[in-house]
C-alpha cells in the first residue's frame, strides 16, 4: 500500500522544539500504512492513513458537468465578496480521515458542525458575513509514480460529484484541491475545469506537492511558480467571461519562501479572487508570525487551522484579529 503524503505539514518553533536560526523549520512526519477498502463507486478508497495501491488509480479525465445558475446554489461571489463576507472551509478527502474533518464525519453531520461553526464566527466578527464551505482534496500526492507517471491519485468522479451537490444544497461554496505532483498545473486545472462551469465551485493548488522532474512527493518540499498561478488564473478567468459566470477564488497553501517562486510576478485577473493560504500545523505564535510573513501582503489572505495537530488551537477569536479573508480547518 501506498502511504498518502498529505497529513505531514508541521512548523515547529526555534526555541520550543528545535533550535533554526531563529526563525520557524519545517519537518517531514510520515503517517503510518494501513488497510484499504472498496468504496460504493468500486474504487479502492482509504481508511484511516493509508492510499490506494497504483493500480486502484482512478482516471483523471471528467465527464462534463451542467453548470448552475448563479442564484441556485446560494450567493454568488462577485467583486466586492471578500469584502463583506469571509469563508469558513472544512478540509479533506472523503476516504481519509487521517487527512481532515470533510473525511472524519459523515456528510449530514459535517455540514451541521460546518454551519454550527459558521455561526460561531458570525457572531464575533462585527459586520462581515460568513459563507460555510468544503474544501475537498480531489488530486493526492503519491509516493510512487502509478502508470502515468504522475505521482497522484484522483478521487473518483462520482465521490466529487456527490460533495459538489451537497455543496448546492446547503448553499456552500466547495473548493476542488489540486495536488500536483510531477503534472503540471494547466493540466490538473484543465482536468476538473467542467466542475468549475458551476457557480459555488471554487479551485485550491498546494505547491507543497508540485514536484520538479527528479523529485518525489514526500520527500521535499515541492514549489510552484507565479507563471503556474497566473496560467490557472487565465483558465478560471478564460472561463468566466466565455460562460458568464459569477468570479471565481483560487486558494494558493504556502508556509515557506520557496513554495512559491517569483510571488512578484503575480497578475491580477479582474474575476479571479487570489487567496494565499498560510498553511502548515503548530504552535499558534509561529502560525501568527507565518501568516504575517506569507498571507497578510495578499490582497487576499487565508490561514488553515488544524483541529488534531495543532498544539494550542487558536481561538475564533484570535483567529478573527488577523482578519483573515478565508479560514481552512484540516
Amino acid at each position: 500500500m501506498l502511504p498518502i503524503l498529505s497529513t505531514r505539514r508541521l512548523i515547529i518553533a526555534a526555541g520550543l522544539t528545535v533550535v533554526a536560526s531563529g526563525v520557524a523549520a519545517v519537518l517531514i512526519v510520515r503517517p503510518p500504512f494501513g488497510s484499504s477498502a472498496k468504496s460504493s463507486d468500486g474504487y479502492e478508497v482509504l481508511v484511516g492513513a493509508p492510499a490506494p495501491t497504483a493500480g486502484a488509480q482512478v482516471a483523471a479525465t471528467v465527464a462534463p458537468v451542467p453548470a448552475k445558475q448563479p442564484d441556485s446554489c446560494g450567493p454568488a461571489v462577485d467583486g466586492d465578496y471578500l469584502a463583506v463576507n469571509q469563508i469558513l472551509s472544512y478540509y479533506g478527502n472523503p476516504h481519509v480521515p487521517a487527512m481532515g474533518i470533510l473525511g472524519e464525519l459523515e456528510p449530514d453531520r459535517l455540514v451541521e458542525q460546518l454551519k454550527q461553526h459558521a455561526g460561531t464566527y458570525d457572531a464575533l466578527n462585527g459586520p462581515l458575513g460568513v459563507r460555510p464551505a468544503l474544501h475537498f482534496v480531489h488530486a493526492t500526492a503519491q509516493p510512487e509514480p502509478g502508470p502515468d507517471g504522475l505521482y497522484l491519485q484522483y478521487e473518483a468522479r462520482s465521490t466529487l460529484t456527490r460533495y459538489i451537490n451537497l455543496a448546492c444544497r446547503h448553499g456552500l461554496l466547495i473548493f476542488i484541491d489540486l495536488q500536483i505532483g510531477r503534472s503540471d498545473v494547466e493540466s490538473e486545472v484543465e482536468k476538473v475545469l467542467p466542475y468549475l462551469g458551476q457557480s459555488h465551485v471554487h479551485l485550491a493548488l498546494d505547491p507543497e506537492f508540485t514536484m520538479p522532474a527528479g523529485e518525489i512527493p514526500g520527500e521535499a518540499i515541492g514549489t510552484m511558480d507565479a507563471a503556474d498561478i497566473n496560467a490557472a488564473q487565465d483558465i478560471a478567468q478564460r472561463l468566466v467571461e466565455e460562460r458568464g459566470l459569477p468570479d471565481k477564488i483560487l486558494v494558493v497553501h504556502r508556509f515557506t519562501d520557496d513554495m512559491i517562486t517569483n510571488s512578484e510576478l503575480i497578475e491580477d485577473f479582474p474575476n479571479v479572487h487570489l487567496v494565499i493560504d498560510m498553511d502548515g500545523f503548530g504552535p499558534a505564535e509561529i502560525k501568527q508570525v507565518k501568516y504575517g510573513w506569507y498571507a497578510a501582503p495578499a490582497e487576499y489572505s487565508g490561514i488553515k487551522l488544524f483541529f488534531r495537530q495543532d498544539p494550542d488551537l487558536m481561538s475564533e477569536q484570535d483567529v478573527l484579529t488577523l482578519e483573515p479573508d478565508v479560514i481552512i480547518y484540516q
